[in-house]
C-alpha cells in the first residue's frame, strides 16, 4: 500500500494533527519505534514521497532509522523517524490475530518437517533466488491449478523463454510463465549440517553484491558490484560505492544480497574504479615509472594525454597514454603513476617546461643572466629605462638586480630578472 487516501483529521493541537481516522479505526499521535500497521505522516518530501501524506508501516522497526513503508509507486522505503510523525491505532489488540497464529503455526510445522528430514538423513530443499534456477532445481506453488499439488516440489526439466518447465500431475509438460512460485535446490541433510553459516559482515568490510531478486527495499546496486560496508543493522546493510557514491540515495541492501569479497576481487574493483576517473583526452602528468618498460620514451613530470583507461596489457589492466618519444608514442601506466590536470594546469606546466628547455640549451637555469648578455626591458618599473628598450647587461648585484645599459640610460637602469627577456646570450655575440 502506497500513499493512503481517505485519512480524516479528528483532532489538532496548536495546528498539529494529533488524531486521525482511517479504514474505520482511529489513530493517535505517539512516540517510540514504529510497528507494523502504524501510520506515519510525512514531514519532508522526497523521491516518490509526498509531503503531508500518510503511509502505513510495513515492518516493525528495531531502531530509529528503520521506518519502513511503501512509497507513492509501491517501492519499499527506509527512512529516519525524525522525518515523520507516528500514529498508532487506538486500543489496538496486542494479541495475535487468527491469521497470524495460523501463519506462525505453519512456519513451526515446516521447521519440524525439516528437522525430521535431517534426523532421517533425507534430502532437504533450500530456497534460492529465481535468477539462480537451473535444470534439476525445483519449484513449489502456492494455490496452483488443479493439475498441480499445493506445496509439492516439481523438478525443473528445462526452460522456455527463461521460464521453468516442469511435468504436472497428469504427466504433461507445464510452462510456469504465468504462475507464482518459489525455487528450491535439493541438498542432503549432511551437506546442510556441514555448510558453514555466512560470515556476518562488519563496518569497514568489503562485500560483493550477489543477488537482487528478493530485495524488499530499493537498493541501487548491481550484481557483481564490490561495495564497502558503512553500517550494519538487523535486517539491512548500508553500502558505499568504491568511488564514494551512495547509489543515488539507495545504498541499503539486505544481508542475503551480499557476501564478503575476496582480496583479489577488492583489488580488481578498486583498480577499475581508479582507472575509470581517467577519460580519453584527459591531460595527465607522469609521476613515476618514466623511462622503464612499459613507459619507455616517457619522462616523469612531463604532460601526456589519455588514450584508453581499460587497456588489456600483459601486465594487467593499464591506462594507455600517448605523447612519448618512442615507437608509436604510446605507454602504459597504472592510476597511481598519473595525475589528472585541468586544461589550464596542463598549459601552464607545458609553458614552464618549454621555457626550461630553451634555457637548458644554453646551459643555464631559467632567468640566469650574465654580464654581456643583450636583453629587452619588458617592464621598466621604477628604472630610467622604457618598456621595449634593448641594451647590454653591465652589472649584476648580489641581490640579483640587473643593470641594463642602453644608448640613452647609463645609470638608474637596474631591473629585476623577471622584468627583462634575453635576446642574445654573451656566448653567442659576434661583436666580441
Amino acid at each position: 500500500m502506497a500513499k493512503l487516501n481517505g485519512v480524516k483529521t479528528l483532532d489538532m493541537v496548536n495546528g498539529e494533527i494529533t488524531k486521525v481516522a482511517y479504514g474505520g479505526a482511529e489513530y493517535v499521535k505517539t512516540e517510540g519505534l514504529p510497528k507494523m500497521g502504524d501510520l506515519v505522516l510525512a514531514q519532508k518530501c522526497g523521491y516518490d514521497i509526498t509531503y503531508g501524506a500518510f503511509y502505513k508501516i510495513t515492518e516493525d522497526a528495531d531502531h530509529e532509522e528503520d521506518v519502513r513503508f511503501l512509497d507513492d509507486v509501491d517501492d519499499g522505503r527506509v527512512r529516519d523517524v525524525d522525518d515523520y510523525v507516528l500514529f498508532r491505532k487506538v486500543s489496538a489488540n496486542t494479541d495475535p490475530s487468527l491469521e497470524e497464529r495460523v501463519s506462525s503455526a505453519e512456519g513451526e510445522i515446516e521447521s519440524l518437517k525439516s528437522d525430521v528430514a535431517a534426523l532421517k538423513g533425507e534430502a532437504e530443499y533450500k530456497r534460492i533466488a529465481k535468477s539462480e534456477a537451473r535444470a534439476g532445481d525445483y519449484v513449489k506453488f502456492d494455490d496452483p491449478p488443479s493439475y498441480l499439488t499445493d506445496k509439492e516440489y516439481y523438478e525443473i526439466k528445462e526452460f522456455a523463454d527463461g521460464d521453468p518447465v516442469i511435468i504436472d500431475d497428469d504427466g504433461d509438460e507445464y510452462d510456469t510463465y504465468s504462475d507464482v512460485f518459489e525455487v528450491y535446490r535439493k541438498v542432503s541433510a549432511a551437506s546442510v549440517e556441514a555448510e558453514p553459516k555466512p560470515e556476518r559482515l562488519e563496518v569497514g568490510d568489503y562485500a560483493k553484491v550477489v543477488d537482487l531478486g528478493e530485495n524488499r527495499i530499493r537498493f541501487g546496486g548491481s550484481v557483481g558490484d564490490i561495495v564497502k560496508v558503512a553500517d550494519v543493522r538487523k535486517t539491512q546493510i548500508r553500502t558505499v560505492e568504491l568511488d564514494g557514491g551512495y547509489y543515488n540515495g539507495n545504498p541499503w541492501a539486505e544481508p542475503s544480497q551480499l557476501v564478503r569479497a575476496t582480496d583479489e576481487e577488492v583489488a580488481e574493483a578498486k583498480d577499475a574504479a581508479a582507472r575509470a576517473k581517467f577519460k580519453k583526452g584527459d591531460k595527465v602528468r607522469l609521476l613515476s615509472g618514466g623511462g622503464a618498460y612499459p613507459l619507455n620514451g616517457f619522462e616523469n613530470g612531463k604532460i601526456y594525454e589519455v588514450f584508453d583507461n581499460n587497456f588489456d596489457h600483459k601486465r594487467g589492466k593499464r591506462i594507455r597514454i600517448e605523447g612519448g618519444d618512442c615507437l608509436g608514442g604510446f605507454g602504459f601506466s597504472t592510476p597511481d603513476q598519473l595525475e589528472i590536470l585541468s586544461e589550464e594546469e596542463a598549459a601552464e606546466i607545458e609553458r614552464k617546461q618549454a621555457e626550461e628547455a630553451k634555457w637548458a640549451k644554453i646551459g643555464r637555469k631559467v632567468g640566469e643572466y650574465k654580464e654581456g648578455d643583450i636583453a629587452r626591458v619588458i617592464n621598466a618599473s621604477c628604472s630610467e629605462n622604457m618598456d621595449g628598450d634593448i641594451g647590454e647587461i653591465t652589472h649584476i648585484t648580489r641581490k640579483g638586480l640587473v643593470a641594463v645599459e642602453t644608448p640613452t640610460t647609463k645609470s638608474g637602469n637596474f631591473q629585476w630578472p623577471k622584468d627583462i627577456e634575453l635576446i642574445t646570450p654573451v656566448e653567442a655575440r659576434f661583436d666580441r
